[in-house]
């Protein structure tokens, strides 16, 4: 399949929801993706903290991500005073037009500083087209199917990355995604990818 590298050329910087970290992290090279990435990623203080909550779960997420940003892969940011307006108008609200805490400051974020916003769930991206069409918003699959990212990995590491992100985080492959993935998962790989959809995930050799 062809990666895509366009839009990573284009972007200053990116900054990931807590769902992207734990779909990074999931795939076990999450360093090795940063260090590849042209751009920097970041994560706003109220994602992190999301994460950090997971700990007394017993998930690792959080742990992991502290280490990338003590190496100087990732950077920790806070939202401005006008950030936080749209964050508040982002979560307030009734549940069915409202998100949670981690994706409301991701976008706000992004809004505020020109960032690429990495989202993976379908709410979050569906307010983000209807509220916010100049905002670019992409996901976890497109950051690992960048050119550079994809070239680092090699074929079969981006394939084992894409597996470990669908099985261990149950990461969302967009509609627009999901031939690639698939060709470059196989049928057997998709069948165990619960995260998929199921037509995907039934398809024959």
């Amino acid at each position: 399949m062809s990666h895509q590298s366009s839009w990573l050329d284009g972007a200053g910087s990116l900054v990931g929801d807590a769902s992207v970290w734990i779909n990074l992290v999931a795939t076990g090279r999450a360093e090795e993706i940063l260090r590849s990435s042209p751009v920097e990623l970041v994560i706003t203080t109220t994602a992190l903290g999301e994460l950090e909550n997971g700990r007394a779960k017993g998930r690792q997420t959080a742990v992991e991500v502290a280490r990338l940003v003590d190496a100087g892969l990732v950077r920790e940011v806070s939202l401005s005073s006008a950030d936080e307006a749209v964050f508040l108008g982002l979560v307030a609200g009734p549940t069915s037009l409202t998100l949670d805490d981690g994706e409301a400051a991701t976008i706000a974020y992004a809004l505020g500083s020109g960032t690429v916003a990495l989202i993976d769930e379908r709410k979050a991206t569906d307010l983000c087209t209807d509220r916010y069409p100049a905002l670019i918003v992409m996901s976890t699959t497109d950051l690992l199917l960048a050119d550079p990212i994809a070239s680092s990995l090699q074929a079969d590491g981006l394939s084992e990355c894409l597996f470990l992100a669908l099985t261990v985080a149950r990461m969302r492959v967009p509609d627009r995604h999901l031939a690639g993935v698939c060709d470059l998962l196989g049928p057997d790989r998709c069948r165990e990818c619960r995260s998929l959809p199921a037509a995907w995930r039934q398809m024959e050799a």
